[in-house]
């Protein structure tokens, strides 16, 4: 039986191949890279990197034979923007990064400290 992905999960696996690649990925490349017990067909990958491009998130280059994709941000700046994102929706924005922060481990709370020390001055 094929596994399922959750909603929205075969979109965050190609977004972390293109931002892993250290250039742009044809679609039979991209492909390539998923094991074979959760490898898409063709057909699916080029509609999910159709919907990422729509969103603004992949790009998409015929400058070549073969059009490539790579991403259009880096993953830090793309998970900070949605971060953001869900911040601008709550009522209670303290209470939200309070129980973030409070989720954090030892090596989070160090990075976050570092970032916010660096924001100071």
């Amino acid at each position: 039986m094929a596994k399922r992905r959750a909603p929205g999960g075969l979109e965050t696996e190609i977004l972390r191949r293109l931002w892993d690649a250290d250039q742009p990925l044809t679609s039979r490349a991209l492909r390539e890279q998923f094991p074979d017990d959760v490898r898409p067909a063709l057909t699916t990958l080029l509609t999910v990197l159709s919907r990422l491009e729509a969103k603004g998130l992949v790009e998409r280059s015929e400058a070549t034979a073969v059009a490539t994709f790579m991403a259009t941000r880096p993953e830090s700046e793309q998970v900070a923007d949605a971060m953001n994102s869900m911040l601008q929706r709550v009522a209670d924005r303290e209470a939200v990064l309070s129980q973030f922060a409070g989720s954090l481990d030892e090596h989070d709370t160090a990075a976050l400290r570092r970032a916010l020390g660096g924001l100071a001055g």
